[in-house]
This record gives structure tokens, C-alpha cells and sequence, in this order.
């Protein structure tokens, strides 16, 4: 199937050079390297590991009249060296994106997405598509559009696992299937913003998740339902973002009640923007484990917001996250580089069992040049300084950790 696509994809470009209007073919690429120094372990005494990811992307689109865009994309995801000889070939081509886009079907007011693309809304804190990573997230199934006049309404319904293989032949053999319903993963949801005025916005967006696999007899693994709210405010030099997440459901017959709250305000001051915020990720109860109560925002892009060296929050324990942060970013007028650096505080929601809360420090800092147009060079550098849960958690290590990267992102 693999080898399907690649030729599909070589087939196409050669297509493209003898069509006889190339306007409606669009073809697009992507290649992204990034070494990195890890230290992230807390210790000097160990030798940090080094490696290097590369990303490759290779995309046409293609308009059929004005009613229909096809578009779909090619990834290929590896670390040197990944392939063990270099006489070995891996099987890593996976398909990034596919989807066809159907617009205004029957003259109505809406568009019709279906197939496999990127879902990214506002911050991109709740549903993100985490383009950091060297795998981005991208899901499998629908999206509607409704756009009347002055109106403005996304509807989705995906598929996030399916255990059923793929049924060519009804044999007898595979019914009746074991569970008593087809065991897939799915979510639904809906984004709709509103615009109050030139300078201030709220975005609105829930998704329900149901995992219907049985975790015990007439028990679902995942029922949640997570209700966000995103508001801007443009008042000048100053900007400011506010948002609210509630969890409700269950989680393998437990209750779930969770919740996020996050406000952050920007002030523009010449070429510099400072940014002074706080998140707070509810957490787990050590002592009760009866309910649900820590946060889970497994679909946001969580590297754009509790600190570049990933940490958190996978390793609050299920505590919750408690990140104040200070932000400066100086882009000097008519240069080809900038400049930031991020100052995070790091606590636990809920206290541990032996009553501690500080996680620690978080120092990154990053310089992004443009060498050209649609190609940056991004050199970063982060320390971490422990505090009592990180120290037990990567006992006996405790000495300050460090990270460091460069990357390279060319766009064509």
C-alpha cells in the first residue's frame, strides 16, 4: 500500500507537466531537521544523548472546478541512523493527509471535508495539531462546515482507533464479533467562534470521546466530554487570552470532573512583547481515588505552552499542573532574527502523598534566523532546575537538567 502512494504521488508530478493548464495543480514540500543534546535525565554524571530527526513532506492539491479540492500529503518520519546499515530501507512513508473538500453540495451553505487532515483550532491548546513533533497529529473522518451569512459553524465526527480490520468477505467465522458493540475509539465535536467586536473574539469548542471497548461487563473504557472557551482581547499594545475547560464522563466507570483555566496578557513595548500568564491543570486526589479529577488534554499541542523541554504534564504523576510563566520576544526591525526566552514555575494542582508541590524552574531560551524566504534556522536552549517531586521522581538524581537543539525547516 505504501509503495501505492509513492507511485501515486511520482505519477502525479509527472502528470503535472503535461497538463495543459497547471494552474489548478499545486505542489508543496517540506523538510525538517533537528539535532538535539539531551540532558533532560538530571544527572552530570551520565553522557546526554545525541541524535538527529528528520521530517519529510511532499503534497499535491488539486481544484475541480469550484466545487471540489483534493489534496493529500506524503510523510516520512526517522532519526538517523534509524535503518541500522546503511544498505537497510525501512518502510516509514505514511500518509499525512488525504481528504477531498466538497463545496456548497446541493447549493447549500456549507462545506463537506472527508478523509484524513489536520484539525487545529484557535490556541491550539485544546485540539492542536503539535507540529513540533517529528509525527504530527492528524485524525480520520469528517468535518462540516456551515457558513450562511454572518454565521460560522464547524461540525467533525472521527475515528481515533478501529480494532475491526477492514471485512472483504461476510465468512461466517467473524460474527458474531466478541463485543457487543464494534469496539472503535471515536470523538464528535464542534468549534464556532464569535466575533463581539473588531478587537475582542470567543471561540467556543467541545468534543465527546467514546471508547467503546469493554473494560468490564457493561463498562465502557472512555466516555468524556470536554466544553472550552477561548477569548481574545486586542486592546492596542496590549492583548490578552483567557481560557476555561470542563471534563465530564467516564473513565473506565469511574466519574470524571475536571478542569483547566488559563489567562495570559501580552504588552507590545517597541520591538519587544512581553507575556506574563498562568495555567492551572486540576489534578488527582492521592488520597481519593474514587474520581477523575485531573485534566487530560491529550489532543492539544502541549509543547507551545508548559515549557519546550516537555516535562509537563506527563510527569506531574496525575497531580495536576500548576505553570506561571514570564515570556519576552525582541524582534529588532529589519533583521532576519529574533529572540525569546521563557521563565516557568512549575507546581503540582494537588499535593503528594508526602505533602509536596514544587516540580521547579523551567529556563528556555530561542533564536530564530530566516535565512531565506520559507526556510528558518532555530538554535534552542533550556535548563531545568529540579524541585522536590522532579528530585524524587528521577531519584538519586537531582543535578539541574539542560536540553539544546538546532533545527532547520525548509517550505517550498
Amino acid at each position: 500500500m505504501k509503495k501505492f502512494f509513492v507511485l501515486f504521488f511520482t505519477v502525479t508530478i509527472i502528470s503535472t507537466n503535461f497538463a495543459q493548464s497547471s494552474d489548478d495543480w499545486k505542489i508543496s514540500g517540506q523538510i525538517q531537521l533537528r539535532t538535539e543534546v539531551d540532558g533532560r535525565d538530571f544527572s552530570n554524571k551520565t553522557y546526554p544523548l545525541t541524535f538527529t530527526s528528520i521530517r519529510t513532506r511532499f503534497a499535491v492539491a488539486k481544484s475541480i472546478s469550484d466545487k471540489i479540492n483534493f489534496f493529500a500529503q506524503i510523510q516520512d518520519s526517522r532519526v538517523f541512523g534509524e535503518e541500522g546499515s546503511p544498505t537497510t530501507a525501512i518502510d516509514n512513508v505514511d500518509l499525512h493527509q488525504a481528504y477531498l473538500m466538497l463545496n456548497n453540495p446541493l447549493e447549500l451553505d456549507l462545506n463537506v471535508q472527508v478523509g484524513r487532515f489536520h484539525i487545529d483550532y484557535g490556541t491550539e491548546r485544546f485540539l492542536g495539531v503539535s507540529n513540533w513533533s517529528y509525527i504530527p497529529r492528524s485524525f480520520d473522518g469528517m468535518r462540516l462546515n456551515i457558513s450562511p451569512k454572518n454565521f460560522n459553524l464547524d461540525l467533525f465526527a472521527l475515528t481515533l482507533n478501529e480494532p475491526v480490520a477492514y471485512i472483504s468477505s461476510p465468512n461466517p467465522g467473524l460474527y458474531p464479533y466478541p463485543s457487543k458493540d464494534s469496539p472503535s475509539f471515536s470523538m464528535y465535536g464542534f468549534y464556532k467562534p464569535i466575533s463581539f467586536t473588531e478587537r475582542s473574539k470567543l471561540d467556543l469548542l467541545g468534543y465527546y470521546e467514546v471508547d467503546r471497548k469493554d473494560v468490564k461487563p457493561d463498562t465502557l473504557a472512555l466516555q468524556r466530554l470536554t466544553i472550552t472557551s477561548s477569548y481574545f482581547g486586542n486592546y492596542g499594545d496590549l492583548s490578552t487570552i483567557i481560557e476555561l475547560a470542563y471534563q465530564l464522563g467516564k473513565l473506565s466507570g469511574k466519574n470524571i470532573s475536571a478542569y483547566l483555566i488559563s489567562a495570559l496578557a501580552n504588552y507590545k513595548f517597541g520591538h519587544t512583547t512581553f507575556t506574563l500568564g498562568a495555567d492551572i491543570l486540576s489534578g488527582n486526589d492521592p488520597k481519593n481515588n474514587k474520581e477523575i479529577k485531573g485534566y487530560n488534554g491529550g489532543y492539544g499541542t502541549v509543547h507551545k505552552f508548559y515549557g519546550f523541554m516537555d516535562y509537563f504534564p506527563s510527569n506531574a504523576g496525575g497531580l495536576g499542573l500548576n505553570n506561571f510563566y514570564l515570556k519576552a520576544n525582541f524582534n529588532p526591525q529589519d533583521s532576519k532574527f529574533s529572540f525569546a526566552v521563557d521563565l516557568h514555575h512549575f507546581m503540582t494542582n494537588q499535593k503528594s502523598l508526602s505533602d509536596k508541590s514544587a516540580l521547579g524552574q523551567e529556563i528556555d531560551l530561542t533564536v530564530v534566523y530566516k535565512f531565506v524566504k520559507g526556510t528558518n534556522i532555530m538554535w534552542g536552549g533550556s535548563l531545568f532546575f529540579p524541585g522536590d517531586i522532579m528530585k524524587a521522581l528521577y531519584a538519586p538524581r537531582e543535578d539541574i537538567a539542560f536540553w539544546s537543539y538546532v533545527m532547520i525547516t525548509a517550505n517550498f
